[in-house]
């Protein structure tokens, strides 16, 4: 794919990094955000070990030269630097300088795009989707139950619930047959649009709502935007589900840590 596109599919996702990491800095202290050329670096030293929370994205070798400027960063919490890599930029070279750095690869991530579109196809029999508010009582309790964070620490849930209060986000419920089922959000910034978790509870899934979902923030994100992003971790049910949907891959991202 593309350089430019790759460019602008990462632009919405360092867009909601920068305001999601404002706000918690207020509350959690250390956290930051820092740009060290056109690697964006984000740190939480409330949760070290999260890794998509502690990571500097887009590292190139035109940046390799603030790599020790990016190593303390990270020091300054007691932190090892995990550094993003785009496929764009993966070469050779780049990989011997990390690895002369004690790092290796990690988890691979994907990057998907599609051109919003309207014309939303019929809803499955029983699916209703909604766009709710901030203050619904079942979006947030969805989304914890669907990625498995009921037991998850507070600090771990009161992160995740801010990144779904972030200025711009739209809130999306789906119903089965008038019961709370399914949520996901998208964030809408600069003429682009991110979905932003999406999650099913047990009970209901393989009854179409994440099909219903998707669909339906395409068909809003055809008034506001023209370019969706979404990320899922390579060859992941989640990326094959947006794939036969409509959307492609933008370009993978590999972590070395």
């Amino acid at each position: 794919m593309t350089g430019s596109l790759a460019a602008a599919a990462e632009s919405i996702l360092t867009a909601k990094a920068e305001l999601d990491y404002q706000a918690a800095a207020a509350v959690y202290p250390g956290t930051s955000f820092r740009r060290f050329g056109r690697v964006a670096a984000t740190r939480l030293p409330a949760l070290p070990d999260a890794a998509p929370y502690n990571k500097a994205r887009g590292l190139s070798l035109d940046d390799i030269h603030r790599l020790d400027d990016i190593t303390a960063f990270y020091s300054e919490t007691g932190q090892r630097p995990r550094l993003e890599i785009w496929a764009g930029d993966d070469t050779a070279e780049l990989r011997s300088r990390l690895g002369a750095r004690g790092l290796s690869p990690a988890a691979g991530t994907a990057t998907l795009h599609a051109r919003p579109r309207t014309g939303v196809p019929a809803l499955p029999p029983g699916v209703q989707v909604d766009e709710v508010g901030r203050d619904n009582s079942h979006y947030l309790d969805i989304l914890f139950q669907g990625y498995g964070m009921v037991s998850s620490s507070g600090t771990a849930r009161d992160v995740f619930a801010r990144e779904h209060g972030t200025p711009g986000l739209r809130r999306y419920l789906a119903m089965v047959d008038g019961r709370p089922a399914a949520a996901a959000a998208m964030f809408v910034h600069g003429g682009l649009s991110l979905f932003v978790g999406a999650a099913t509870l047990p009970a209901f899934r393989r009854r179409g709502c994440q099909s219903a979902l998707i669909h339906r923030r395409l068909g809003d994100a055809a008034a506001v935007s023209d370019l969706t992003v979404v990320t899922a971790a390579a060859g992941s049910a989640s990326s094959a589900n947006l794939r036969s949907r409509g959307f492609g891959i933008t370009h993978l991202r590999t972590l070395w840590q």
